[in-house]
């Protein structure tokens, strides 16, 4: 990856979903003055208005408006306002993009407008071990009313690599979805990162920052740092499931922790505020097993090593995280039953 100083760029960050995105979006838009100094625009065009005070620091309208006939208004705007600034890169982020991947038809469309204004895109995007991957695909399911169960969507992944909702595919067989933005983009044009939550956000910052450096040309890494948490509680993940199940009635945490009492003895609270665990042991190794090939692919085609990609790797079936796991999992399906009733 090495900046060209004649032709621009634009960085097309697609994520993937609960890789740090919304961290490193809000961390773009606080530094956009800095960025811009140095030749780097991120455009506001694209972003949600969501209040009065607050626009979403991701571009999703970009990846929606994609999805509709021409003429893409919010993409033309997109890119006077990129032409304005006469920065030779662009940043534009959102995680709505990549669950387009199998779009040809659709990215190449998007590619093709960037040309025309004088940008090379390239794909940035950030992937992650897969069971974990699933399990924050699964809540984002629960939290847009979708309340699949949770043996079943596991089951339909390990089965086929992929899950599907209306036009949007996530694939776990990430070659697949690496080849699909291929065919829009060029192999030359994607840059695969893999996505370390254990390292902290700052990690994560400053390897999206090295990124954009080495396509830009050069970057100065003294930014504003941001902090976002992109996981989800035990107790978010119920409340969102009660709220799906009962017609949009809300639970309080004394109703709820009366209920995670009552199907579970010696409950500790604060296991409601724990990161939600729903898969078994056996279950994140059968993970582990369907997709290691996989990402040994990916590892030699981009350099992405995906971690957990052996036995050794996952703590041992008597370690506490299971157990916990198991007390999760019981919880969840108890209240999917008595809250569907």
């Amino acid at each position: 990856m090495e900046g060209n100083s004649e032709n621009k760029t634009l960085v097309l960050h697609i994520g993937t979903h609960k890789t740090g995105t919304t961290a490193l979006q809000a961390m773009l838009i606080l530094n956009q003055q800095v960025l811009a100094r140095q030749g780097i625009v991120v455009p506001n065009t694209g972003r949600i208005h969501e209040t009065e005070d607050y626009d979403t620091p991701g571009h999703h309208a970009l990846a929606w408006e994609i999805m509709k006939p021409p003429p893409h208004e919010l993409i033309a705007r997109t890119i006077d306002e990129l032409a304005a600034s006469a920065a030779r890169t662009a940043v534009i982020s959102s995680e709505e993009f990549h669950p387009l991947h199998h779009r040809i038809d659709v990215m190449s469309a998007l590619r093709a407008e960037f040309a025309e204004a004088g940008y090379r895109t390239v794909v940035l995007l950030y992937l992650r071990a897969q069971a974990r991957y699933a399990e924050s695909i699964f809540q984002q399911n629960i939290r847009d009313h979708r309340n699949p169960s949770f043996a079943t969507f596991i089951e339909e992944i390990l089965a086929h690599g992929r899950i599907e909702f209306e036009n949007a595919r996530f694939e776990f067989e990430y070659s697949r979805m690496l080849e699909a933005l291929s065919l829009s983009f060029g192999a030359e044009n994607i840059v695969v990162r893999p996505y370390l939550p254990d390292r902290g956000p700052e990690h994560l910052h400053q390897d999206f920052l090295r990124v954009v450096g080495m396509l830009h040309g050069s970057l100065a890494m003294d930014f504003k740092m941001t902090i976002a948490n992109e996981s989800y509680t035990l107790r978010e993940l119920l409340k969102a499931l009660h709220l799906n199940l009962r017609g949009e009635t809300a639970i309080d945490d004394d109703d709820l922790l009366a209920f995670a009492r009552a199907t579970q003895d010696n409950l500790d609270e604060r296991m409601l505020d724990h990161r939600f665990l729903l898969l078994q042991y056996a279950e994140t190794l059968a993970f582990l097993q369907r997709f290691a090939p996989d990402n040994a692919v990916v590892a030699g085609r981009s350099g992405a090593h995906i971690p957990f990609q052996s036995p050794g790797d996952l703590p041992p079936p008597e370690h506490p995280i299971w157990s916990e796991s198991a007390i999760h999992r019981a919880l969840f399906e108890r209240a999917s039953e008595a809250w569907a009733q």
